[in-house]
């Protein structure tokens, strides 16, 4: 074994099988069973996806993103039965850290009279924008009127919300430090939690990536899993294998949550068969779910 090799192998013992039944004991979170799962936010085909066996799905709540194209609640009632009776649950995907010009919120005239809280475009994610997400204005788009994106989810019947951009923390901004940047996040994250179970009490919150976070207990609190991209490859490039440090210092801080007995859904984005190969080992022995596609998550299957 190489010496990469084999300093990824001690990583990886430091933080052995995280969702094993001797680890998880006593664990209430819902999604602690799940053992397979489906991350699709483009060309959703409905057939394919009920046809699957995945215990979890997670998808968009829209068709391609607009109001017009929003799932009915029958269509999410239907997805919820695996094709051998059982049941598995249907997340939907919420960025709450940018802002998306193909939304039912987006209004044309903040190219002319751009709201405070609004900035450029992700030069990264074309119609993506940056924003000041402890907004005010921002937070009521996302939740607490029959016509925020939340409330539309809960009545739509998905079993709870996949957060997206919780790590925009990480940008910098004069208005907030570094610190009460992620503080906002924590609190932006459990107002929303505490809102939508004030009504659907079994509500399901998994944000994705910011495992910075997971440092505040009360976050840990609020949510029944998190979901990590690129934990094994293309932090740092492409499809390439992530540094030992970058791998240590991601699941040093994940282990905090998995020692709550709430489960760890990653996705890996890779094409290469050896690197697939080695990725799902790995899942393996960190316990946790692997989702393998393309960046552009338009395929039901995982690789």
């Amino acid at each position: 074994m190489g010496i990469r090799m084999a300093g990824l192998a001690a990583v990886l013992a430091a933080f052995p099988l995280m969702l094993s039944p001797h680890a998880i004991g006593g664990a209430t979170s819902a999604l602690a069973g799940v053992q397979s799962w489906t991350y699709q936010l483009q060309g959703i085909d409905l057939r394919v996806l009920a046809a699957t066996n995945s215990d979890l799905l997670v998808i968009d709540y829209s068709r391609d993103g607009t109001a017009a194209g929003a799932f009915s609640a029958s269509q999410i009632a239907a997805l919820k039965t695996k094709p051998d009776g059982s049941q598995r649950f249907v997340l939907a995907y919420l960025s709450i850290g940018e802002a998306e010009s193909y939304r039912f919120y987006w209004q044309d005239a903040w190219a002319r009279d751009r709201p405070s809280w609004l900035f450029g475009e992700n030069p990264e994610w074309e119609d993506n924008y940056g924003i000041r997400y402890w907004d005010p204005a921002w937070q009521a788009i996302i939740f607490g009127q029959p016509t925020s994106y939340l409330d539309q989810i809960v009545a739509a019947g998905f079993d709870g919300v996949y957060l997206d951009r919780v790590d925009a923390f990480e940008r910098n901004d004069p208005q907030l430090s570094s610190a009460h940047r992620k503080s906002a996040m924590v609190a932006f994250v459990n107002s929303l939690a505490a809102y939508a179970r004030a009504g659907a009490p079994q509500f399901l919150v998994v944000p994705q990536n910011g495992e910075e976070l997971l440092s505040d207990p009360s976050y840990r609190r609020s949510i029944d899993a998190m979901a990590k991209e690129d934990l094994l490859y293309g932090a740092e490039e492409d499809q390439q294998r992530n540094s030992l440090g970058t791998l240590r210092a991601s699941l040093e801080l994940i282990s905090r949550l998995t020692a709550e007995g709430k489960p760890v859904f990653l996705t890996e984005y890779l094409t290469a068969s050896s690197d697939i190969a080695q990725a799902r080992d790995d899942a393996a022995t960190l316990g946790v779910v692997l989702f393998i596609g393309d960046r552009e998550l338009d395929d039901a299957h995982s690789r």
